[in-house]
């Protein structure tokens, strides 16, 4: 299994606050865990289109280990987030299942009391730059046609938005790499 070229980045957000930005490793999973059972009720409902609330052991070693062929994931880790591996995670970005014909889903979440400062854009940025790299040709989300934040998110990085034909509650947002 290929592993990914070491990248991790500092990152300054508008409110002066630092992250560092590095691809997710299997020793996150506690700390992945945190983060996700922190996200508040309507950032949980849009990251899971309501379906989930909190995952299994299971699914959270997978999402902790990517293939790095098919999957890529980006945390953020604040800078003054806590002692040697008590460092608080605040963001997420990654796209799954990157094939020839569809492309790669992606998805965002940032932790509430970080959202509104620019982070989920620099993720969104280094996970755009890897997929490029990595000869991924298209990036797609589903989202909750009330999710707001994802929508501005997107348009902001370039992506398209057409309706969901099959949810008229969802939109699909496309970006061609």
């Amino acid at each position: 299994m290929p592993t990914p070229t070491p990248s991790v980045a500092a990152e300054a957000l508008r409110d002066g606050r630092s992250v560092i930005i590095r691809p997710i490793r299997p020793d996150d999973i506690a700390r992945h865990a945190a983060f996700i059972d922190g996200l508040s009720p309507p950032s949980k409902h849009f990251l899971f289109l309501g379906g989930i609330a909190r995952l299994s052991d299971a699914a959270l070693r997978q999402l902790c280990d990517p293939d790095y062929t098919h999957d890529m994931a980006y945390i953020a880790i604040a800078v003054d987030g806590g002692a040697p591996g008590q460092e608080r995670q605040v963001g997420v970005c990654r796209y799954a299942g990157a094939d020839i014909t569809f492309g790669a889903e992606i998805s965002v979440a940032v932790a509430d009391d970080w959202q509104h400062q620019g982070l989920a854009r620099a993720l969104l940025r280094r996970l755009i730059e890897h997929a490029r790299e990595h000869g991924v040709h298209r990036l797609y989300s589903m989202d909750s046609i009330n999710n707001e934040r994802m929508r501005h998110l997107a348009n902001a990085a370039g992506f398209t938005e057409r309706p969901d034909p099959d949810d008229i509650h969802q939109v699909i947002y496309s970006l061609a790499l």
